[in-house]
């Protein structure tokens, strides 16, 4: 079996933004798929997936490990954020292939499944400490046992910095009194916090309500630091998502800069890579907690990876948006607060073309710019 073709499809909806999926062929009719990151210029990832089509046009789709190797070492350059991205979903569709060429799953590739389900964590918001809490009791009555959110007001930024530590407490504190202490309840920063003290102060005013971690505490630019950070933190530092491959995860892991890695299977280079990273976090007894904001390829993918893997400790997920779940022929919900186990061979997941002739591709995505009250721009 030789790949033939690999292509890239791209729509855009109003409430969805940009997705990007790649689609590779072969010579047995046997095609698989995968989901590109939307790195922002998320054109530049589609001429990565012509560029790496170049090498891998008649090379066997089952030899993952070498078609890895081909594209990465191939490139002059160690690749950066648009080329993961294509890199990851390529990786991912041939791991689909193979499982369809074998009639076997993903995960029984990875060595079979170690759990019967696999755990979520469902993302909460709202402006007010009652919104929020009124969110979080909306999950759990859903059957969630889990739950993030962020720290600090959505208008921290305009706050005196006591204030919004005040105010954190009140958030956390309405959240416990509403699903109490039976709910694991995380972070997530979003890195937005420049000075690392302001992070352990963030971290004490929190720690009466028994916070499960705080997530992205500060820029992943600096791993030294994040190491020095969590020697003094009191809760667990969960970080990872912007890191690119096992080489930089490497970097986070050897500074004592993480307790709950957390890669990102659209860009950290693809399941090939996540395998990698998953085991030598398990060498160094660290728990795995892919990180996915992504649509329904990438949740697919990331289950697999969950259900054959033994250091996970929980799945990131979330709504999916209606262009999303009709781009593809079926999706897996979460149940009681647990997805089930993908079935069929190989992702157990397919494109629908269509959709995306509908949607065609529109203009480059932008997360959006944060200021600060004197209109200097913001960590985000």
């Amino acid at each position: 079996m030789k790949i033939t073709k690999i292509e890239t499809l791209i729509g855009t909806d109003p409430a969805a933004g940009n997705l990007v999926y790649v689609r590779t062929h072969t010579d047995a009719g046997i095609h698989g798929v995968g989901e590109v990151y939307h790195v922002g210029p998320d054109m530049a990832s589609t001429y990565w997936v012509e560029y790496f089509a170049e090498q891998l046009v008649g090379q066997d789709p089952t030899e993952i490990e070498r078609n890895w190797a081909l594209c990465y070492q191939g490139a002059r350059f160690p690749i950066g954020s648009s080329g993961l991205a294509a890199l990851s979903a390529i990786d991912v569709s041939l791991w689909d292939i193979t499982g369809k060429a074998l009639d076997k799953p993903v995960y029984e590739l990875m060595g079979g499944k170690v759990r019967d389900k696999i755990r979520a964590y469902w993302d909460i918001h709202g402006n007010t400490p009652e919104e929020l809490a009124e969110d979080a009791r909306k999950f759990v009555d859903q059957g969630y046992t889990a739950l993030k959110a962020s720290p600090l007001s959505p208008d921290w930024r305009n706050m005196r910095w006591n204030d919004a530590l005040s105010d954190a407490n009140a958030r956390f504190k309405a959240v416990r009194e509403a699903v109490g202490e039976d709910i694991d309840v995380g972070f997530d920063a979003h890195a937005a916090i420049y000075e690392p003290i302001r992070v352990l102060e963030l971290t004490d005013v929190l720690m009466e309500f028994n916070p499960w971690f705080m997530e992205e505490p500060i820029r992943m630019e600096n791993r030294y630091e994040m190491g020095k950070l969590r020697d003094k933190m009191t809760c667990a530092l969960a970080t990872g998502e912007c890191l690119y491959t096992k080489f930089e995860m490497w970097d986070l892991i050897r500074e004592g800069g993480v307790d709950i890695i957390q890669p990102e299977v659209c860009i950290v280079g693809g399941l090939t890579e996540m395998r990698k990273i998953a085991f030598m976090a398990e060498a160094h007894d660290l728990v795995v907690a892919p990180h996915n904001p992504m649509g329904p390829l990438a949740s697919v993918a990331n289950l697999h990876f969950d259900a054959a893997t033994s250091n996970f400790l929980v799945q990131e997920s979330r709504t999916l948006k209606p262009f999303e779940i009709a781009s593809v022929t079926n999706i897996v919900q979460p149940v009681d607060g647990y997805y089930p186990i993908p079935e069929g061979p190989g992702l157990g997941i397919d494109i629908v073309e269509e959709e995306f002739t509908n949607k065609p591709y529109g203009k480059p995505w932008h997360r959006g710019d944060r200021v600060n009250p004197d209109n200097s721009i913001a960590y985000i």
